[in-house]
């Protein structure tokens, strides 16, 4: 094997080892570590309106002599005009909105302490010494 290869394979796993603990779990520990307040559970509410449009209804009879009548009840209002052999029905509905509230609960986030474990400590320290009997080898 090449010397130029050795050493790429043993900087790949250096800076494997190097760049193992920053992961996203890492960088949440460190988050919570900072500010314990982000593991409380939050409310958000949304709010939906519903906009219902105008509606506008026309309607005619026929009768006779010249009357008209007005009425206004919750927003709605109703003109009737009796012109002669004529009625004419004007009824109006102003827009509607209605609104509509939810709560929705965000579950909060799990937090789990990092153990070093023994196979690890095993590792580091089995990668150590066969690192350094490759660098004596490529001494000599």
């Amino acid at each position: 094997m090449d010397l130029k290869w050795l050493r790429r394979i043993i900087g790949a796993g250096v800076i494997t080892l190097l760049f193992q603990s920053c992961g996203a779990k890492y960088h949440l520990n460190r988050a919570i570590a900072k500010d314990p307040t982000i593991l409380d559970s939050v409310v958000l509410k949304v709010d939906t309106i519903v906009v219902t449009q105008k509606e506008e209804i026309r309607d005619t009879l026929i009768l006779q002599r010249i009357d008209t009548i007005n009425l206004e009840r919750n927003g709605i209002r109703i003109d009737l005009r009796r012109f002669y052999d004529t009625i004419e029905v004007d009824v109006e509905c102003p827009p509607d909105t209605i609104r509509i509230s939810k709560e929705i609960r965000v579950p909060q986030v799990v937090y789990e302490e990092k153990k070093f474990k023994k196979k690890h400590i095993w590792i580091l320290i089995i990668s150590a010494i066969l690192y350094t009997f490759a660098l004596i080898k490529l001494l000599k």
